[in-house]
């Protein structure tokens, strides 16, 4: 009992609030001087998010290696994780886990890239490397008309190479804030994964996926923020550094950038408008901070701009990511297990149930929704 509640990041004192029960009756569960009940032990499993089987075990199970590479928002420290972050970190591991099972079973073929990179490399060849593999063309990328249809195709693309890539929700009230991770992924092969914040722009989440990606093809982590590019103390920052030039590379290439109107309207003024970044951003479908960084990389504004820019500015992310931003919106199930899941993960279950290595019931409860839904999934994923 003191394990889960300790990897489950919660205070002895705040986990008796949750639990309901006075506190030095937990702390005489945890040392063994009395037990809970079965209805107590269904408390204990809801606020540490775990099956009640667990307290069960004969031994401890193991915990995930704590994820380090994580993307938060700029100059936030996070020393310690969140119970929410905790839970996406074990569910991320868990699914993959889920996958790699059911794939062995069916038969599914899965992808391993047969590139990898390091950070001696060119930063703008790996970044067309990588859009070539995505097969991601400029004329696809001027087609999109909302920063959705930009987010779906660079997912959709990532899951054509073998990438699961899940979005944070919310579970029993809990919710991983952007400020405290705005990504993670693992990097283990075959089926790595990525999970960007589902409480993110959708902007931010085209750069994280780009961002966790290289460092999949790194084979490498480090704690992932949006860094200033002038402050370089470690090779974890060489890391961000790197994995941040590149997807502004991927999804801002330099012909592209350089070939807008608006660039080639501007002039030699290193001072740009809120209108002028604006329409760049919306062009690609990035935060402004990116469109200002890949200005700065080609000399089309200076450091004194770039930087009391980014002192003045808070919003990297301006305007309304939709309705969600006002307060819960309700969705149909089949919508939140693909927003959740992506498609290759269902895909993979659906399979499994359909060549009947799965049962329905199982297959529920892996995507967590009702059976006479897994129908709409379906529909939905294929």
């Amino acid at each position: 009992m003191r394990w889960a509640r300790e990897t489950s990041g919660l205070d002895v004192d705040i986990a008796a609030k949750r639990i309901g029960t006075a506190l030095e009756q937990l702390q005489d569960w945890e040392e063994g001087y009395s037990y809970p009940t079965v209805k107590q032990l269904r408390k204990l499993g809801k606020a540490y998010m775990r099956p009640i089987g667990l307290f069960f075990l004969p031994e401890l199970p193991e915990e995930p290696e704590r994820i380090k590479d994580f993307r938060t928002m700029p100059d936030v420290l996070q020393e310690e994780m969140s119970p929410a972050l905790r839970f996406e970190i074990r569910l991320a591991v868990e699914r993959r886990e889920e996958a790699l099972e059911i794939a062995s079973d069916i038969g599914e073929e899965t992808r391993v890239p047969g590139y990898s990179i390091d950070l001696t490399d060119n930063a703008e060849q790996v970044a067309r490397k990588i859009r070539d593999m995505l097969e991601i063309t400029t004329d696809m990328q001027l087609s999109w008309r909302t920063k959705w249809d930009a987010f779906n195709s660079w997912r959709s693309a990532l899951e054509k190479l073998g990438v699961l890539v899940f979005q944070t929700g919310v579970y029993r009230n809990l919710i991983v804030l952007p400020k405290e991770a705005r990504g993670f992924s693992v990097s283990d092969q075959p089926f790595p994964v990525i999970v960007v914040n589902g409480k993110d722009h959708a902007t931010a989440k085209c750069f994280t996926l780009i961002h966790e990606y290289t460092h999949i093809l790194l084979h490498d982590g480090g704690l992932c923020d949006l860094h200033n590019p002038f402050t370089v103390r470690s090779e974890i920052d060489r890391a961000e550094v790197f994995c941040n030039a590149v997807a502004g590379s991927v999804l801002v290439p330099k012909e592209y950038l350089l070939d807008c109107d608006v660039v080639r309207n501007h002039g030699s003024d290193p001072v740009w408008n809120d209108e002028e970044i604006g329409q760049l951003a919306r062009t690609f479908w990035v935060s402004w901070e990116v469109i200002l960084r890949r200005l700065l990389i080609f000399n089309q504004t200076n450091r004194d701009f770039y930087q009391h820019w980014r002192a003045d500015r808070n919003d990297m992310f301006p305007g309304s990511d939709g309705p969600e931003d006002e307060g819960e919106v309700r969705i149909p199930t089949h919508i939140r297990v693909i927003v959740r899941n992506g498609k290759l993960f269902p895909r993979i279950v659906l399979r499994a149930l359909r060549e009947k290595y799965l049962t329905t019931f199982e297959a529920s409860e892996i995507l967590r929704a009702d059976p006479h839904r897994l129908i709409d999934i379906e529909n939905a994923v294929y």
